[in-house]
């Protein structure tokens, strides 16, 4: 049975927790609203990027090594994890996916990993780590992100894998987000659509260097638009985990409370038992 001071104790380092997670709330809830901003921003862009792609790839005058299948004999799988922890069971979602997807595999996998938890967890495991990130911290740095791509890209054309797969958390709203696995490269060629059958295209200055160009920015915003999301889902995740152990800590002070409430009354009533008492034995 706990003590009167003792529950006083408990009481106030709950009142402290609670203003603790009440305010990492508050923070991700700005960041959540933030990051939710820049994704929508991106996302035209990226759709309007996606659509030339689609146009030009459909004249089929065109040949670049992204677009090339090749006999897979090594897979590379990229996981987009959190820096930071807090955010409930967002990272463990993702392992949990990733490990799945690896094991399934008929060949040699490789991984690259972003988030500073992904790497904490695989650097103790056996599959080969071609690089890590472990410092983006939620930053959307396009050159950052350019760079990465720009090194994921590499090892997909020197041949150190044949195929590159991307994991990621899509973000839906701030209640629903789910990790998913999309193929990054080889880029596969959409089917010709019916509008756009027989449609004439003049290109300048040739269809050569516009892919040249047109397909690193493509790989590139892939890569963007699936860190925004991962970011924007994990702020999310770390709200709604804040918000619960707030809501915990509510609890927690309210059954103490009555504990106190209790243990005093306990402690009243004692008091005058024993006045009582003494009264009657002096008389």
């Amino acid at each position: 049975m706990l003590t009167l001071r003792q529950i006083r104790r408990k009481i106030i380092a709950a009142q402290k927790t609670k203003q603790i997670t009440r305010t990492m709330q508050m923070v991700a809830a700005s960041r959540v609203k933030k990051a939710e901003g820049r994704l929508q921003q991106a996302k035209p862009y990226a759709k309007k990027l996606e659509e030339l792609l689609v146009r030009l790839s459909q004249t089929g005058q065109f040949s670049h090594p992204f677009f090339q299948a090749r006999e897979v004999k090594s897979t590379g799988l990229i996981i987009v994890t959190s820096d930071r922890g807090l955010c409930g069971s967002y990272n463990t979602n993702i392992i949990l996916k990733a490990e799945s997807f690896l094991r399934n595999l008929n060949n040699n996998a490789k991984i690259v990993l972003l988030g500073k938890k992904g790497f904490d967890y695989f650097k103790k495991r056996d599959w080969e780590i071609l690089d890590k990130v472990v410092d983006l911290g939620g930053k959307m740095d396009y050159k950052r992100v350019e760079d990465i791509t720009d090194q994921i890209t590499g090892y997909y054309l020197s041949g150190v894998v044949d195929e590159v797969y991307l994991l990621y958390t899509s973000f839906r709203s701030v209640l629903s987000y789910k990790p998913m696995i999309v193929k990054f490269l080889n880029v596969e060629a959409p089917e010709k659509s019916q509008g756009d059958k027989g449609l004439q295209y003049i290109f300048e200055p040739n269809v050569g260097e516009i892919f040249e160009k047109l397909l690193p920015k493509y790989v590139t915003t892939k890569i963007y638009i699936s860190l925004a999301e991962s970011f924007t889902s994990e702020n999310a995740a770390r709200m709604m985990a804040m918000k619960l152990a707030t809501d915990n800590a509510d609890d927690m002070i309210t059954r103490l409370t009555l504990m106190r409430n209790k243990a005093r009354q306990a402690a009243i009533t004692k008091e005058i038992t024993e006045i009582v008492t003494s009264a009657e034995a002096l008389k």
